[in-house]
């Protein structure tokens, strides 16, 4: 009869106690997930100016706290102005396209076209005065939590600034102890680590670099023309402008089309000629240099993570879930790479 401590046993135990160890501290940090993911995130992001910043700064501490006021300036200073800005004018927004005066002819042909369609869908004033009332509702929701809750806020930061200062000052020894404990040989385990990191560094990080630069173009260009709500179209231009497929088209075509059927002939052409060359264009000049010839995500895979991630994570999606897939596709095609070459060597050795 087999003992109840056979290896097997005390295999399973072990891992059955790992898998209850790794759900209990999801649960104790799952509240803090957003500051902990943008630390990880802002920290891959700035690591590359960290390491010239320890160059220069011998002590690890000094260079960790060096860089985190760093993310301060760039980052997060700017971010805690924009956000109560995008929420008013989102606001605002909504309030424009709940009225009677915005793009009545758009209005009368979906009234045209709602009456042709075979399927009931009901009045359109009903609809219109229904999505906006949601959409008034929902933003005013989130504008009052992020008045209401700014001890929450203040807590989340300071967790999050915490966390990038660690991970500055002593990420190399997580990245060693994943290295040590990782079941790939040496040379694959660095293999996925560059792999890992290249898919983040170009999928991630320039597509960020990019929409971030195609929303501030477009904000500028909206302001310049005197168009409604810069800073809310420039927020919805980056969003657009990270997605594959779709772009910042969707906004400042259809804005100099409104533009042009109120008789604003010259703003519109102006809106035309800044969209295509400056909004849309800088994509074309910038994600090239960024990339410089290293592979990325398809782009299927990015448009499934960023959407899957919102609906799991909500605004926390758009970075975690490409994060998500673009780890596990780094560790897949480095495990891929492993089996090929192993059945390479066995083959050869067959052979000789």
């Amino acid at each position: 009869m087999e003992r109840v401590t056979s290896p097997d046993f005390q295999r399973a135990v072990t891992w059955g106690l790992a898998a209850l160890v790794i759900y209990l501290l999801y649960e104790v940090t799952k509240v803090f997930l957003a500051p902990l993911t943008w630390a990880a995130v802002l920290t891959i992001f700035l690591f590359p100016i960290h390491r010239g910043i320890l160059r220069w700064v011998m002590n690890p501490s000094a260079s960790a706290l060096i860089s985190v006021v760093l993310a301060m300036v760039l980052f997060i200073v700017p971010m805690t102005w924009l956000v109560p800005a995008f929420t008013m004018e989102a606001v605002s927004v909504v309030g424009q396209f709940r009225s009677e005066e915005v793009l009545p002819k758009v209005r009368l042909w979906l009234e045209e076209q709602l009456a042709r369609s075979p399927i009931p869908v009901g009045n359109l004033d009903d609809i219109v005065d229904d999505a906006g009332g949601r959409a008034g509702t929902l933003i005013a929701d989130y504008s009052a939590r992020f008045a209401g809750n700014l001890v929450g806020f203040l807590v989340d930061l300071v967790v999050m600034l915490t966390t990038m200062f660690y991970l500055f000052r002593d990420g190399h020894k997580t990245v060693q102890m994943l290295h040590d404990i990782s079941p790939l040989d040496g040379a694959y385990n660095e293999r996925m680590r560059g792999e890992v990191a290249d898919l983040i560094s170009v999928t991630i990080l320039s597509g960020f670099i990019v929409a971030s630069v195609q929303g501030l173009l477009g904000g500028l260009v909206f302001w310049i023309l005197g168009m409604p709500s810069p800073i809310f179209w420039g927020v919805v231009v980056s969003f657009l402008a990270f997605l594959p497929v779709v772009g910042p088209w969707l906004i400042w075509i259809p804005a100099a089309i409104g533009t042009f059927a109120t008789g604003e002939t010259g703003k519109a052409i102006l809106l035309v000629v800044f969209g295509f060359l400056l909004i849309s264009g800088v994509d074309n000049v910038l994600r090239p240099i960024l990339i410089a010839g290293r592979a990325q995500l398809n782009g299927l895979l990015v448009l499934v993570a960023v959407l899957g991630g919102v609906s799991v994570f909500g605004l926390l999606g758009i970075v975690l879930g490409p994060l998500v897939v673009a780890t596990a596709v780094g560790m897949l095609r480095a495990y891929h790479q492993s089996l090929r070459d192993r059945h390479e060597v066995a083959l050869t050795e067959e052979t000789a």
